[in-house]
């Protein structure tokens, strides 16, 4: 599901918001999210999902274009 479905959902489930207002609602949770995960914050949505951020050690991959080794 992309922004556009999920907005257009949130408008069908309530249909007395204005679609605009919907959208600033909608940019506001994602604003809120992704200022968290910067904090170093885990994100729990119940019945939705759970987010954090982990950090993982450099690995060696293969570009699949030309076949060159990269750093991922």
């Amino acid at each position: 599901m992309v922004r556009s479905e999920l907005l257009q959902k949130m408008c069908n489930l309530h249909p007395n918001i204005i679609r605009r207002d919907m959208e600033k609602i909608l940019e506001i949770i994602f604003l809120e999210i992704v200022s968290a995960l910067r904090e170093g914050k885990n994100i729990e949505i119940r019945g939705f999902g759970t987010y954090k951020i982990i950090k993982r050690k450099a690995r060696i991959g293969r570009n699949p274009k030309n076949s060159e080794l990269v750093q991922i």
